[in-house]
């Protein structure tokens, strides 16, 4: 569902936190690349609810994270907390799968 999410599309810089080896690879694959990036991904993906604020210490602006969390709710929350406009929640049996964009600097400011 993570991968899926996502949206990635050929040529993005992808970064993967905390997320099982075959979301990396289905990424990657979607991407074509070879590896995952440490910092300026266009999509970062957190597997869990710890590893949102690595997997957005990667993004650049205007990047989308994906990540994992209880409800709607603990979603809006993470996302607020960490600077990002949330996108989409999307129930997953018990918990729901989110995406959030970090804003780009605005010019005029």
């Amino acid at each position: 569902m993570l991968s899926a999410l996502a949206g990635v599309r050929r040529g993005d810089a992808v970064a993967v936190v905390g997320a099982g080896e075959r979301t990396t690879a289905a990424l990657l694959a979607m991407s074509g690349a070879v590896a995952p990036v440490d910092r300026g991904a266009r999509v970062s993906v957190a597997g869990t609810a710890p590893d949102v604020a690595g997997a957005v210490a990667r993004l650049a602006p205007g990047g989308r994270l994906v990540a994992v969390a209880a409800d709607a709710g603990a979603a809006r929350r993470v996302a607020a907390a960490h600077g990002l406009e949330l996108r989409h929640v999307e129930p997953v049996g018990r918990l729901v799968a989110w995406s959030a964009v970090l804003p780009a600097p605005r010019e005029d400011a």
